[in-house]
């Protein structure tokens, strides 16, 4: 891809985002029990046999885990009292892959939305440095893979699933996606509605419909 190309993508997604900082409190728990956490959806540009490609970098849970057994997901958690949301996304990533703060710049983020279980949940869109050495921790991560961003932003390769929930049908979306390893590999739930969002907002100029 040529340089102009990957550029592109940036023009697309980065007015699509809201502003890092969050200005009208929408992170905020809006219920009893419920707690702030945050996501980070990492972008990196990589070389590739046509010129250099945006990925985005996503990690497979362990199946030992007590919650989200093998799901793949962002780096990502809870915030700790006294950091900002973003933040909580910057450390949590961080403690996850070991990507440090300073290797990444945050570019936006997605509005914050109300997860199944008791979180307020804002996700962050960053860019990670190319050189940023990836390590993840063995204990909340099984896995760290990349996939192209030309992949996730193609309505071609979103699978539609409707479930039936409290009465009511919702629409969801897969993206099943086959690595160069060989691994299929399917993102699904909360991690791909995320994806989904930001392809609603960059792609087709969509910014009513959320969670």
């Amino acid at each position: 891809m040529k340089s102009s190309e990957t550029d592109s993508w940036l023009s697309k997604i980065v007015p699509a985002l809201l502003p890092v900082e969050i200005a009208d409190g929408t992170d905020r728990v809006q219920r009893d029990g419920q707690r702030g956490a945050a996501v980070l959806m990492p972008l990196v540009l990589r070389p590739t046999k046509d010129g250099k490609d945006w990925f985005v970098i996503l990690t497979q849970r362990p199946e030992t885990m007590l919650s989200h057994a093998g799901q793949i997901a962002f780096p990502g958690g809870k915030r700790e009292k006294g950091e900002s949301i973003a933040e909580a996304a910057l450390r949590e990533t961080e403690e996850e892959i070991g990507v440090t703060p300073d290797q990444i710049e945050l570019i936006g983020r997605l509005r914050s939305f109300n997860a199944v279980s008791d979180y307020r949940v804002t996700p962050f869109v960053g860019i990670v440095q190319p050189d940023a050495v990836i390590a993840p921790d063995p204990r909340e991560v099984a896995d760290v893979f990349e996939v192209p961003l030309d992949f996730l932003m193609d309505a071609a390769n979103h699978v539609a699933r409707d479930v039936h929930f409290e009465g009511a049908t919702h629409r969801l979306w897969d993206m099943p996606y086959d690595g160069p390893d060989g691994v299929r590999r399917n993102i699904w739930g909360m991690t791909a509605m995320m994806i989904y969002r930001l392809y609603q907002r960059a792609i087709l100029g969509v910014f009513e419909t959320e969670f």
